[in-house]
């Protein structure tokens, strides 16, 4: 028997001597845990910068000169979202060129730069330039993130690691609008805002210098031609060298903007990844979170901050659950069945909007907000970003990613300085229905064209997706 078990080891030892055993679930999410948690730096960034300038913004408009113009307090929510979709447009150029690991690197440098440009700024010229450096870095990690977890992970736990990132996000609103609270009240520190933005820096700091001690991305060294060295990442990761997928194998080439865009066996995944984002933003979620505290001001809500970090908390529980279902119950479902809660929530919202008198109505508003949020991080909300990172072949993932991440951002840009003029003009009743009406569109167009990735190889996927 000893004899027997020692034969069974060499013999799953591959040619570098390395032990071919899968891991088991536990180990393979253990040994995944440091890499993807540094990821997972960036992605909380994301969230923290997309979040601190709520709570923040009537401080930081009294400091620095502009408390009463409207259109410099946009602005300054949206000189971040440009500068996102510049660094979206970017990230799959640079993770093409350099590789995953060095790209998050440059993106904490430029999370952390713009935060300290912004945290000293005295002008809204600074403010803003700080504010775009900040998108840059934003736009990168945005594709970056999801990309590395997605090409670092088994298909079995792609899931659950792949939710890792919108869970970062969620839990970086809602520090960033807990750090909020002393600017509420009577009592208030007016300098509080700047030392929110230092805070910022850390973070940002920890994932430039982090990420170099990270695995590189076994899908990217297979595009170089370094597959020895992808083999080596895997058999560390998983225990075990994956099955070779045929678009890896023998092929070094980083498909071209014409080729990503004209390929008939891309076509799919180039339409379903930016509608999905599309059909995101346009469902209301970034009104919801940038203007939040305002929302529930205008429904009587006396604490608007604080209610906005009950929307954070409800937003990472949904988060939560989700990462227990995307790979058992799977990706289609539940984003299907969120665009359908959402629509309910918006109807919710413009009940309370439209009869404001009504003694339900901050009740109904709250609640409404609360189940919305809710839903959308149980579905809208990781759903897009996972599958943007799978429905991809290798050849064009990085490129496929910033199509995807740039239509994202600049639909961000949209809400974010279309909707309280939106409200003004049209009244904030027949804004919610405009959200109703986008979310059944989502769940319609998710049923009908969007495949299901759950416990599919990247191949597989990449399959189904072109025949």
């Amino acid at each position: 028997m000893p004899r027997a078990r020692a034969t069974r080891d060499e013999d799953a030892r591959d040619g570098d001597g390395l032990l071919a055993k899968p891991l088991s679930a536990s180990q393979a999410l253990r040994r995944a845990a440091f890499p993807v948690a540094v990821a997972a730096l960036g992605a909380f960034s994301f969230g923290y910068h997309c979040g601190v300038v709520n709570p923040a913004l009537e401080a930081l408009a009294s400091d620095i000169g502009i408390a009463r113009d409207v259109a410099a307090k946009g602005a300054v929510v949206s000189s971040m979202l440009m500068g996102a979709a510049f660094g979206s447009f970017a990230a799959g150029a640079s993770a093409d060129k350099f590789g995953r690991k060095k790209s998050l690197a440059l993106a904490g440098v430029a999370l952390a730069l713009g935060s300290a440009a912004c945290a000293a700024a005295t002008t809204l010229r600074t403010m803003l330039a700080g504010r775009a450096i900040v998108g840059v870095g934003v736009g990168l990690v945005s594709i970056l993130v999801p990309m590395y977890v997605s090409e670092l992970s088994p298909p079995e736990h792609r899931g659950v690691l792949g939710s890792g990132p919108q869970l970062s996000i969620g839990f970086g609103i809602l520090v960033a609008m807990f750090l909020g609270l002393p600017l509420q009240g009577v009592d208030v520190d007016p300098a509080w805002w700047r030392t929110m933005f230092w805070l910022a820096t850390v973070p940002a700091v920890a994932l430039a210098t982090l990420a170099n001690g990270i695995p590189e991305s076994p899908s990217w060294l297979r595009s170089k031609g370094h597959f020895q060295e992808a083999d080596a990442v895997e058999s560390k990761q998983f225990g075990a060298v994956a099955p070779k997928r045929a678009d890896d194998m023998g092929s070094t080439k980083v498909a071209t903007w014409q080729e990503t865009l004209q390929g008939r066996s891309n076509r799919r995944a180039v339409i379903t990844g930016p509608m999905l984002f599309f059909i995101q933003q346009f469902a209301g979620i970034n009104a919801i979170i940038y203007f939040s505290t305002a929302i529930f001001q205008s429904a009587g809500i006396e604490s608007g901050v604080l209610a906005s970090v009950a929307v954070c908390v409800v937003n990472i529980v949904g988060s939560v659950i989700a990462t227990g279902l995307l790979d058992k119950t799977g990706r289609k479902p539940l984003l299907m069945y969120s665009f359908l809660g959402m629509a309910v929530s918006c109807v919710g919202l413009a009940i309370a909007g439209a009869f404001p008198a009504m003694v339900m109505a901050p009740a109904l508003s709250l609640f409404s907000v609360l189940s919305y949020v809710f839903i959308f991080g149980m579905g809208a909300g990781p759903v897009p970003g996972l599958l943007s990172s799978e429905i991809f072949a290798p050849a064009v993932r990085g490129k496929g990613m910033s199509l995807c991440f740039l239509a994202h951002w600049i639909f961000n840009f949209c809400i974010g300085q279309g909707f309280l003029p939106a409200v003004e003009y049209f009244g904030a009743s027949v804004v919610y229905m405009f959200f109703a009406a986008f979310s059944m569109f989502g769940f319609f167009f998710t049923q009908a064209y969007v495949v299901e990735t759950k416990g599919k190889s990247l191949e597989q996927i990449a399959v189904e997706l072109h025949t």
